[in-house]
């Protein structure tokens, strides 16, 4: 029996996939949730201190073990070679330039970057091999496989989705050669149609716009552009300048030299508004938004001219945006669209776990998609059993009575805590690691960002929504079961729900049906039969700047130092 580990190892966002001899996806998750460092920057994915416990649980003594990582075995010898000739040097570094690169990044920091995927890759699976040596006495590896990045983000979007023919749109910040790269699904067979190629990338585009805003890029602040856009105008000044980076030629997306770059940047930030402190730059928001449009429609004309089909996989950090993945459908002749739970980076720990699986079965076919998103930790409810001694308004409940206590609680207007079953894979709270609310009253949504998140009162909060109602709700409806695209919601039914309507009448919503998640979905059917309203308001359990929760520690924490009312983590309810 051989299992294959999947290491996801660039500059950020490390994840691990342990799939099983059958091609299954035993587990996955980002490494930020183990460590509680967001994003987990230059963190190898299989620390030592996690693997040995991970192991002992989904691996057997004696069984082989192959390692697979999202970066292909060229490009790994091309960075040896760049550091063998010294190029990945403090002082190297120091010696470059710190303005933007045609990269659309600042250079010194692009190479410090790609120095540090170079350690990623050339320390990936010794923390297996540790663990493995420390959980069953030997480490019985039998080696590792480097596939191309752009290849495992298809890799994973493709395999895990309902479908055995589509076109493949790969679209992030860098790859081996550039940042985007288009693949026919055929037959459940992937096949690379076209690479693209160059440093420019709409990832780092985005990036750009996300610092120039006043964000943070190294932060993954980007998500604060999408939730900003809708509350800037139109400026045709800034429009004019961000084109200035980018042309669209027929299909062909091109970028511009560096001196324009440069040029661009300066005038923007010369007219950044003052004052605006950490609320951002709305307008320069809602064009960046726009230009990312733009220029990933061009991209979608050209998937669909090389690869017609009625269906559409996209992967990659792009795929993330939300606000743009609920236009899709419809256009391009691209009817059906499915964007995995794990789109950028931390995907391809199971894309390239699934690629080495593949190449050593040939003619294995992943299963019938699409994959369930909750794949990471289960939770302990150990702490709970000490906890009782000392807390009295704790108490445990049968099971079935979770859902209607919970529900109730959840009308009376309290903001609660909810945990549950295995985390989820990806950047969103799909009901196993979220806070809840009421979305009818209008104030919900400040009241949980002030007292709940710590975060910027423009962010926005997602609705969940039993997919049986969804065509009563959305405007052309799409099943959404990631929370990966925004919709607009029907101009009858938005005043039901003020607190889960962004500024320009979205929601970025998750359709909750009793395969995908029995337990979350009784209990928004019981809010549902007390209120008339099948909506919950769902946002992540973490605060801003923190990933979601790993441990019931951490959630009794958070219950304790901030505004939330009530906590459920499986049987038991604790409430303030």
């Amino acid at each position: 029996m051989t299992y294959t580990i999947g290491l996801a190892t660039t500059f950020h966002d490390p994840a691990i996939a342990i799939i099983g001899p059958d091609g299954a996806v035993l587990f996955a998750e980002a490494t930020e949730r183990y460590l509680q460092y967001k994003r987990a920057p230059n963190c190898e994915p299989d620390t030592v201190a996690r693997m040995e416990g991970l192991l002992k649980r989904h691996i057997p003594a004696g069984a082989e073990v192959r390692i697979a990582t999202s970066w292909s075995e060229e490009f790994t010898g091309f960075l040896d070679q760049m550091a063998r000739a010294g190029s990945f040097t403090l002082d190297e570094v120091c010696g470059l330039s710190p303005e933007l690169s045609r990269s659309l990044a600042p250079e010194r920091t692009e190479r410090a970057l790609i120095a540090s995927l170079h350690h990623a890759q050339s320390q990936a699976g010794l923390g297996v091999l540790v663990g493995l040596d420390r959980a069953h006495g030997k480490a019985n590896i039998t080696g590792i496989d480097r596939h191309g990045h752009h290849l495992s983000h298809a890799a994973y979007g493709c395999w895990s989705s309902p479908f055995s023919n589509a076109a493949c749109l790969v679209v992030d910040g860098m790859g081996e050669t550039g940042a985007s790269a288009i693949f026919g699904l055929e037959g459940g067979d992937i096949r690379e149609v076209k690479r693209h190629r160059g440093r420019e990338s709409i990832g780092f585009f985005y990036g750009l716009v996300t610092d120039l805003a006043g964000f943070d890029r190294s932060k993954g602040e980007e998500w604060k552009i999408m939730g900003l856009a809708p509350y800037g105008k139109a400026d045709p000044r800034l429009m004019a300048q961000l084109r200035r980076l980018y042309g669209i030629e027929g299909h062909k997306l091109r970028f511009a030299d560096i001196d324009i770059v440069r040029d661009v940047a300066a005038e923007i930030s010369a007219h950044r508004p003052a004052g605006i402190g950490d609320q951002g730059w709305a307008d320069l928001a809602r064009c960046g938004q726009e230009a990312f449009a733009e220029m990933m429609e061009a991209l979608l004309a050209e998937t669909a001219a090389l690869v017609p089909s009625e269906n559409l996989v996209l992967a990659g950090g792009c795929a993330l945006n939300s606000s743009f993945n609920g236009r899709i459908a419809g256009r391009h002749g691209f009817k059906n669209v499915f964007v995995p739970s794990a789109p950028a980076d931390d995907g391809n720990a199971i894309g390239a776990a699934w690629l080495s699986h593949a190449k050593a079965k040939p003619g294995w076919r992943a299963p019938k998609g699409p994959l369930t998103p909750y794949l990471g930790s289960s939770i302990s409810t150990e702490p709970l059993v000490r906890m009782r001694a000392w807390e009295p308004r704790l108490q445990k409940l049968p099971a079935d009575q979770i859902p209607l206590a919970t529900a109730e609680l959840l009308a009376e207007g309290k903001l609660v805590g909810w945990v549950q079953g295995r985390a989820e894979f990806g950047p969103r709270a799909l009901g196993n690691r979220s806070i809840l609310a009421d979305p009818r009253p209008l104030d919900a949504k400040d009241i949980l960002n002030a007292k709940v998140k710590y975060r910027e009162a423009f962010r926005p909060f997602a609705p969940s929504i039993l997919a049986a109602h969804g065509p009563d709700w959305f405007e052309d409806y799409q099943d959404a079961p990631y929370m990966e695209r925004t919709l607009i919601w029907k101009e009858a039914v938005r005043h039901r729900v003020p607190a889960v309507v962004h500024a320009d009448g979205t929601g970025r919503l998750q359709s909750v049906t009793p395969e995908r998640n029995p337990r979350y979905h009784a209990l928004i059917a019981a809010f549902h039969a007390l209120t008339g309203v099948p909506v919950l308001l769902n946002t992540s359990f973490n605060i801003m700047g923190k990933p979601i929760l790993h441990t019931t520690e951490d959630a009794i924490l958070m219950f304790y130092t901030s505004g939330l009312d009530a906590l459920v983590v499986e049987d038991w309810l604790l409430v303030k």
